[in-house]
């Protein structure tokens, strides 16, 4: 559950070699929704920038090996931080930032239209959007294909 080192040298980012260690073990990466950890240039907070990290996965890792990890953080934080409380700090990352149309659920199908766009197949898309996560559940936890 992150994005890519290679495009934003963040701690938070896997590197390569680290990303091809997920692909070898059978695993997901599934890419970060956070804004600050795919860029730290707010004006490249697109979901053009989202898909810039699934590519570099998917050309590291292979198209069997990324999905999506959107968080939806500031949804979280609302559901679990009490009306009395402050919100807790992220070193300097700002938690309640989002993609413009992304900050919540209904915003997803502009993730299925800039894969598109950026050229992927429905069937690499549908691996992208949940069947590989999918996939990895059904073998980790024992079930049927």
């Amino acid at each position: 559950h992150s994005s890519a080192r290679a495009l934003r040298d963040h701690h938070r980012n896997l590197t390569d070699d680290q990303i091809r260690g997920v692909a070898a073990t059978g695993g997901v990466v599934c890419v970060n929704f956070l804004p600050a950890f795919l860029t730290e240039d707010v004006t490249e907070y697109t979901v053009d920038r989202l898909v810039d990290h699934i590519e570099h996965v998917v050309s590291v890792g292979g198209i069997d090996h990324v999905g999506l990890g959107p968080d939806f953080i500031r949804e979280v934080m609302h559901d679990v931080t009490p009306p009395c409380c402050e919100e807790p700090g992220y070193s300097g990352i700002d938690i309640g930032a989002t993609l413009p149309g992304l900050s919540g659920p209904s915003g997803l199908p502009l993730v299925t239209d800039a894969l598109l766009k950026h050229g992927f197949a429905d069937e690499e898309i549908v691996k992208i959007i949940g069947g590989n996560v999918h996939r990895l559940f059904r073998a980790e936890l024992g079930r049927p294909a």
